[in-house]
């Protein structure tokens, strides 16, 4: 029989994927999604993997850049797990390929697996503002709608507030005296052994985020998270107009910030529903058809895909990790004793 608290993920993502999906493919034209596909421009393609591969080498760059000097990590090794875990997280529930990237290169370097978790929480922090900062750029110069605002403030909320809160636990750590007040509490007193294993790894988690105690760090992370989104929307504005469909670059603005946003919302493997859904919401401002959107959305996508997968392959290929091991390290980080294991 099946676990159902064992698939809940899995269930809760099918679900909302089944819904997004049905949004997409309600009234679509399939004949004009067709012709889509025909009109598209396939050489674009030679610039498109090259340019997104630097993309991903200039956000490894970032990643170990938010270690600081403390890391042993080589900013080709940072590449190729955050491209796996890019990977992972888009074909497996729950954000796994962070977890695995945790495990994987704590393991490796012997450094604390919480720590490196931290520090890609905080990366993707930096990401959210980065986007934040893209789509409040889209709002102001070209399209004010109030359904663009409320995104926009979900958006900030969301963002900014996280950064804000890890700021002050990091700047203001009460961690270990949180868990002693509760310990002196009569009631709490059987829990005293679990509590302090609770602070243990809650102080090496925030130890991730010692680039907001380092003004260079934060800023030379912050500084290339810019650029690599500034990539990124160069590279999705040359996808949309080989299609024909030729409207100034803030057309990439949104489509970007509504795809990243779209990633954080739960669905299937690969985002399917959701990710579709967003661009079909960021190039219906400018009034392009649902079925032109969606053909652009599917070659956009899957060009990412299998960019990122072939890369995967290859890092694991030359590292001889077997899909075994891979699965093993996940399923560990999955485990009430996730974190547990030290620097």
């Amino acid at each position: 029989m099946i676990n159902l608290k064992q698939h809940k993920e899995k269930i809760i993502g099918a679900v909302i994927s089944l819904i997004f999906i049905g949004l997409i493919f309600w009234n679509i034209d399939f004949s004009q999604l067709i012709n889509t596909f025909k009109i598209f421009d396939y050489k674009v393609l030679l610039i498109f993997v090259p340019v997104y591969t630097i993309s991903l080498y200039i956000r490894g760059f970032r990643w170990k850049t938010l270690l600081c000097s403390d890391s042993k990590l080589s900013v080709k090794e940072a590449f190729f797990a955050f491209t796996a875990c890019n990977t992972l997280n888009s074909y497996l529930p729950a954000r796994a390929g962070d977890f695995w990237r945790a495990y994987h290169i704590g393991h490796k370097y012997n450094e604390s697996k919480m720590k490196i978790l931290g520090s890609v929480i905080l990366e993707r922090i930096i990401d959210g503002i980065s986007v934040l900062m893209i789509l409040l750029f889209a709002v102001l110069t070209y399209f004010k709608h109030q359904w663009v605002l409320n995104i926009t403030y979900i958006a900030a909320a969301i963002f900014i507030g996280s950064l804000c809160v890890f700021f002050f636990i990091f700047k203001f750590n009460k961690i270990d005296a949180f868990f002693g007040w509760l310990s002196n509490i009569a009631l709490f007193h059987r829990f005293e052994p679990l509590f302090l294993k609770l602070a243990e790894h809650l102080n090496k988690f925030m130890e991730g985020f010692q680039a907001l105690n380092n003004p260079k760090c934060f800023f030379t992370a912050f500084l290339t998270s810019c650029i690599a989104w500034g990539i990124e929307c160069y590279l999705t504005y040359i996808i949309i107009c080989s299609f024909g469909q030729n409207y100034g670059f803030s057309i990439a603005f949104f489509v970007i910030s509504f795809l990243a946003l779209s990633t954080i919302i739960p669905s299937s493997s690969i985002f399917v529903g959701p990710y579709q859904y967003a661009y079909i919401l960021a190039l219906g401002i400018y009034h392009i058809e649902k079925s032109n959107a969606l053909g652009i959305a599917f070659i956009h996508q899957i060009t990412i895909m299998l960019t990122i997968t072939l890369i995967t392959i290859i890092y694991f290929l030359s590292t001889n990790t077997s899909i075994g091991e891979i699965k093993e390290e996940i399923e560990k980080n999955d485990s009430k004793n996730t974190g547990s294991s030290q620097s």
